[in-house]
């Protein structure tokens, strides 16, 4: 199944690309074709006219292929909303088939050179107050996961410092607290291969824990692949 997946999407991708070219192609071999065959005093009302009966034929053409091209994968993402939404998802249903994978993961990852501790605190809360979530993963610079920052943790130390020790403090700081610390650890991990069911369990297993990653073998320290939270495991029957 996933193998005829990426087949077909690879035969859109190439007809958008044939279909958009050839079409950008022949209506400026067109275009140029009836502005040199016109009257010399009536260019500049055929180069009118040309371009705005070509603007719209052309936009019509590209609004085309980008409605094929990307319907399927909208009803897909518009049906595992609903499912999750209503429960739809069973602990024998695979991870991958559910996860949040990595491209539509919002993390704060490092940069070159850039330790994990080293992370600003203030821009992770950027991040939350930017995107409007309430979480959000630390990968290092191998695409591992090490921590989850919650909004609750950013507030709660907040109040222990103050706005300008805030403003300067890394992650280190912040996890500086064996409690605080405790709660980012708070993480389970899993293989592409696990079911809902067995993410759940993993969960279950690791105290306070209310994310779940993915990984090729299940092991924390390989790239991550997906994400399940504790919203989503919710749902599964």
């Amino acid at each position: 199944m996933k193998l005829r997946s990426t087949k077909e999407a690879t035969f859109r991708t190439r007809l958008a690309a044939w279909v958009v070219g050839l079409s950008l192609a022949a209506i400026t071999a067109l275009s140029v074709l009836v502005v040199t065959m016109a009257e010399p005093g009536d260019k500049g009302s055929v180069s009118q006219l040309v371009f705005s009966s070509v603007l719209p034929l052309f936009g019509t053409w590209v609004g085309t292929v980008i409605a094929f091209y990307f319907a399927r994968e909208n009803l897909e993402a518009a049906t595992q909303s609903t499912l999750r939404l209503s429960g739809g998802y069973k602990k024998d249903d695979s991870v991958s088939d559910v996860m949040i994978r990595r491209a539509q993961m919002i993390v704060r990852a490092t940069t070159s050179g850039e330790q994990v501790g080293a992370i600003t605190v203030e821009s992770i809360a950027t991040i939350i107050t930017v995107t409007g979530k309430k979480r959000v993963p630390i990968l290092d610079d191998k695409g591992s996961v090490k921590f989850v920052i919650h909004q609750s943790l950013l507030d709660s130390f907040a109040r222990t410092v103050t706005p300008e020790e805030y403003a300067q403090a890394s992650l280190d700081d912040l996890l500086a607290s064996s409690t605080n610390k405790r709660l980012a650890e708070a993480i389970g991990f899993v293989s592409i291969t696990a079911t809902l069911g067995e993410a759940r369990d993993q969960m279950q297993r690791v105290s306070g824990c209310n994310d779940i990653f993915v990984t090729t073998s299940g092991y924390s320290a390989e790239p991550v692949l997906g994400w399940l939270t504790n919203n989503l495991l919710a749902t599964v029957e």
